[in-house]
């Protein structure tokens, strides 16, 4: 994966962010950092210059919705997150994806983005009545092990005498 150094002009004192650029576009943007040095801009207007939020948006963004048939209220913001939704569906961690949208706590990415990590619980539950298997060395229960709908697990398979064996693992503070 290749870096890009993002500078926003939103960013609080000239800050930049660098995020991973996927190869399939790093192929597709080769042609257009040809022959340019590290800090050349990359994308810029017709003479040149800096391309600014309000130009690009009057000039590219608004022809390109409409010609691509997308609703007036879709916003150039929400090209962020359809980015970031994208991610998230490709796997990244929810701290990766912090540092690539530049938010200053994990709780912001989460509040905003935490939903769009369906189904995750289950599995993640499931991984922990492995791990609790493992340590007892019982064997794993799938879910049609049981032989009725009354059946559970056996009295030997206490939970209870694990957690309390591995007491020390997570010392809780004593009482003062």
């Amino acid at each position: 994966m290749l870096r890009f150094a993002a500078r926003e002009s939103g960013l609080a004192f000239g800050l930049a962010r660098t995020v991973p650029l996927p190869r399939f576009l790093a192929a597709d943007l080769a042609a257009s950092v040809q022959g340019k040095n590290s800090d050349d801009l990359v994308f810029t207007t017709v003479s040149g210059s800096v391309v600014r939020s309000a130009n690009w948006r009057q000039k590219v963004f608004l022809p390109a919705r409409e010609q691509a048939g997308i609703s007036d209220r879709f916003r150039i913001h929400d090209l962020r997150h359809t980015a970031a939704a994208l991610m998230i569906q490709a796997g990244y961690p929810p701290k990766m994806l912090q540092a690539i949208l530049g938010h200053a706590s994990i709780t912001t990415t989460l509040d905003l983005y935490g939903h769009l990590y369906p189904g995750d619980m289950d599995k993640y539950a499931d991984r922990l009545g492995d791990a609790a298997a493992d340590a007892t060395g019982k064997a794993k229960m799938g879910p049609n092990d049981a032989e009725d709908e009354g059946d559970t697990m056996d009295s030997s398979y206490d939970l209870g005498r694990l957690w309390r064996a591995r007491r020390d693992s997570n010392p809780q503070p004593s009482d003062p």
